[in-house]
């Protein structure tokens, strides 16, 4: 196998601009055809009795009573319902967010003080956070794994029973 400096001595010998080996403009010529010898094509069209004025106002107005009968007499069948978030819809990862942010989010709402005890709680809630985001970054990988999804539960569960002795030291 050659080096690099032996390939870039003979890249360097190589000319710039390659030349055909034959003339390539007899072929070329043949399949192109000059202007003047190409023959125009004059497509007639028929008047057609069913696309003139009088016929086409026609149309209009036939479209127009139909349109008007269809919103005079229309009723719509039900009311549309808003559409509720249902997590059970969606996959298991989902599911179990859902489920364990929404009591995370009451029970920080429902905290007034603070043990001094757990002074240190929002960076106890921040590594299992990360914790928590490391297992959704796996699971995005292998969506349906059941020991992720099992060790997603566990770190939100430990993360809501340490946030529930939180909450419950500051009524005290």
């Amino acid at each position: 196998m050659k080096t690099e400096h032996e390939l870039d001595a003979l890249i360097a010998g190589l000319s710039a601009e390659l030349k055909p080996s034959r003339d390539l403009w007899p072929e070329l010529e043949q399949r192109l055809t000059a202007p003047e010898t190409m023959t125009k094509k004059v497509v007639q069209l028929k008047p057609n009795r069913w696309l003139s004025v009088p016929f086409a106002s026609a149309y209009v107005a036939s479209a127009a009573s139909v349109l008007f009968a269809v919103t005079l007499f229309w009723q719509p069948a039900a009311p549309v319902q808003p559409l509720v978030f249902n997590p059970q819809m969606l996959d298991a990862e989902t599911a179990i967010v859902y489920s364990f942010e929404q009591a995370k989010a009451e029970q920080l709402a429902s905290m007034k003080t603070v043990d001094p005890a757990y002074a240190d709680w929002q960076q106890q809630l921040a590594q299992w956070q990360q914790a928590i985001t490391l297992v959704q970054l796996a699971l995005k990988y292998n969506p349906n794994e059941a020991l992720l999804l099992k060790q997603l539960k566990q770190l939100y569960s430990q993360q809501q029973n340490y946030l529930q002795k939180v909450v419950q030291s500051g009524l005290v």
